[in-house]
């Protein structure tokens, strides 16, 4: 019986290739209260924006050039914000007080 330890799986390279797919970006404002909710990363492509309640149902979804969306009413809670940019994906949390 061979049990794999932590250090054998972080020189797998399938683990190294999926770090460089992480998007950065950043978020703001975070808590939102409504307007404009601007994101900031390295690149110009097309953003494509999902925000998901915590039940993982979409309640917002937009693809865009600009730096910044006005998501529909959202419901005071925790969401999850998911972009997609040049073939990386970056998450985020979004408070609604």
């Amino acid at each position: 019986m061979h049990f794999v330890g932590a250090q054998e799986k972080a020189n797998k390279p399938f683990l190294n290739y999926r770090y460089w797919d992480k998007l950065e970006f950043q978020m703001y404002p975070n808590p939102y209260a409504g307007g404009e909710l601007h994101f900031i990363s390295n690149s110009s492509e097309i953003k494509n924006i999902m925000i998901m309640n915590i039940l993982g149902e979409v309640v917002f979804q937009t693809s865009t050039n600009e730096d910044y969306v006005i998501p529909n009413i959202l419901n005071s809670g925790i969401y999850i914000v998911k972009i997609k940019q040049e073939g990386k994906h970056g998450l985020s949390r979004l408070v609604v007080p």
